[in-house]
């Protein structure tokens, strides 16, 4: 890892967002009739929860480095809030380490290993 990295705040080279997750058309359709049903039958307007990860990548590359399911709408609203915030006040190793997603081998040179190779 170069030091320019140790001193820097995570954020200067890491972002966070919110991304919908995936879905066959069949679990997309399960997931609409349910929450339609769902809807329905209680008044809640998220009654299956959103398909929602909370996906951190690599401002240089666009590499993913973390993806974890965000729960509710009100819930990965949290989570993206949290995890800016341990970017913009943590280095990427600290960052790395509270989520626990460091490898050295590898790593980019920042020490956040990509969640996908």
């Amino acid at each position: 890892m170069s030091t320019e990295y140790s001193a820097d705040a995570a954020a200067d080279h890491l972002e966070a967002d919110l991304v919908g997750r995936p879905l066959s058309p069949m679990r997309r359709s399960l997931r609409m009739i349910a929450s339609v049903v769902t809807t329905a039958l209680s008044g809640d307007a998220d009654p299956v929860g959103a398909a929602i990860d909370l996906v951190v990548t690599r401002r240089a590359s666009g590499a993913e480095v973390l993806r974890v399911k965000a729960g509710s709408m009100e819930e990965a609203d949290r989570l993206l809030q949290v995890v800016r915030q341990d970017l913009a006040t943590k280095t990427v190793r600290e960052f790395a380490a509270e989520w626990r997603h460091i490898d050295d081998d590898r790593d980019g040179g920042d020490g956040v290993t990509s969640s996908r190779g």
